[in-house]
């Protein structure tokens, strides 16, 4: 049970078990989230995050996570 309000999503990248940044106010893509809920995906285009270029064929891992809002009463 979650005590806080969900405004939306954020998508954390790992290249090679290193964090290479995220992306906020994604969809929720999958049911868990967190650690537990890791996805290995080969890039199909380009992507740029946080300034730095993957490539497309690239195998990256993403993890999705609840941004929170407001304490729900």
């Amino acid at each position: 049970m979650n005590k806080f309000q969900e405004i939306g999503f954020y998508k954390e990248y790992y290249q090679n078990g290193k964090f290479v940044g995220c992306v906020t106010n994604v969809e929720k893509d999958r049911e868990k989230i967190g650690f537990y809920g890791k996805q290995s995906e080969t890039l199909e285009n380009d992507l740029i995050v946080n300034k730095k270029k993957l490539k497309k064929g690239s195998v990256i891992e993403t993890m999705i996570y609840p941004l929170c809002g407001k304490e729900k009463k």
